[in-house]
This record gives structure tokens, sequence and C-alpha cells, in this order.
């Protein structure tokens, strides 16, 4: 009898399907994603989001494993959520899924607090493999993630400046507010405000004016 329990649990286990949910605001893209995982008989997808308030409905009512978080999703970034849904759903396995380097979005790869990041413009097995990651409760970084800012200008590489630092800087030189920065790179204006103070304190600017002509300085070098 105790031989044909533990068989039958062993059954159920078997049978149980890992659990995920989207996050996307790009309903193609969503729809791309969601049949790679109708297609293996191990996962299930249990919800499709395209804003943070329709997330936080469906974690409400669903029990997921596994989430896979786009970083632009209106009318937050997903990077600035994730912590706040990683202190509310602790057993979920958050990867992120964007079409920004790390590097783009100041995002340090190395003490990154998600359990993977898959860039979009990889293939289906790289999000494939980085499930099976999040499965084995291992975390994932898509091999196509550049680990390091290729920098070719001397002076930008001096001040150790990343290429979304750089194009921030080129539209400050430009006269752009932090709402406008935000708008045009679909980024939050609590991303660019960051932004804005790490520039500054790599410029060494003692004000918004100071900031603005380093800005304008250096913004003509980029273009």
């Amino acid at each position: 009898m105790m031989v044909l329990v533990f068989l039958l649990n062993l059954i159920y286990l078997q049978m149980e399907k890992y659990k995920i949910g989207i996050a996307d605001d790009h309903v193609l893209f969503a729809e791309g994603m969601s049949n790679i995982i109708a297609k293996n008989e191990q996962l299930e997808l249990c919800f499709i989001a395209s804003t943070i308030p329709l997330l936080y409905e469906h974690l409400k009512v669903n029990t997921i494993d596994c989430l896979l978080l786009d970083v632009n999703l209106p009318p937050y970034n997903g990077l600035e959520v994730m912590p706040e849904i990683q202190k509310q759903y602790p057993n979920i396995k958050i990867v992120i899924v964007s079409m920004y380097q790390p590097i783009d979005i100041g995002l340090n790869i190395g003490s990154f607090r998600g359990n993977g990041y898959v860039l979009k413009v990889s293939g289906k097995e790289i999000l494939e493999d980085a499930i099976k990651h999040m499965q084995l409760n291992k975390q994932y970084v898509d091999p196509n993630v550049m680990q390091i800012n290729p920098v070719k200008d001397p002076f930008t590489n001096q001040l150790k400046l990343s290429k979304r630092e750089r194009e921030i800087i080129s539209l400050i030189a430009m006269g752009k507010t932090s709402k406008e920065i935000a708008g045009l790179l679909f980024l939050s204006e609590l991303t660019i405000k960051t932004h804005r103070k790490n520039i500054s304190e790599k410029l060494g600017s003692k004000g918004l004016a100071d900031l603005i002509a380093k800005s304008f300085q250096i913004g003509k070098r980029e273009m």
C-alpha cells in the first residue's frame, strides 16, 4: 500500500507543470513567448499582463513559479517593481526579458538581483534554457549579454560613461527635461533622474547649469 501511494505521488509530481506568467506590453512578442511555452509539455502559461496593475491582479489569483518580466511595462519600469514582487512573492523566479543590454539601462549585471536576464533579440533556445535554469533553481544570464561597455572614445571611456548615459547626455545637451527624455527612451522619469545623478557624479558637476554645460561639451563629441 505504501509503495502504491509513493508511486502515485511520483506520477503526480511528474505531471505537475511548471507555471509561468508573462508581463510584456508588446502583444506580438508576448504571444511569441506563449507559443514557445505551449509547445513544452512541462510548462503551463497562467497569464499575460500588459501593464503593472494587471500583473498584480493576476498575481493575486494565480500561483506561478516563474515570471517573464519586461523592463518597459507601463506605467513603471519592470526593474523598479521587481524588488516589491520579490518581497510579496518570494517563491517566484523572475526573468527579465528586455530589448536593452544591461549597460544601456544602467544595470550592473554582476549585482543583478533577479533570477535571469534574457535579451529579446535572442532566439527561443535562449528563453527555453533560461526557463530550465529556473526549474533547477539556478540563475541565468543570456550569453549574448555584454559584460563590458565597448566605448571607443578614450575621453568617455576614461569617464566610464555607459552607452545609455552618453545617449542621455546628448539629450540633456539638446535641452530636454527628465520627463521628455523618459518619453523618448521609453523609461520611467525616476530611471532618468537616477541616470542624471550618476552622470553628475562621474562628470563632477556641481549643479544643473554645470551639468548642462558639461553635457553640451560631451554631447558635441557624441553627435
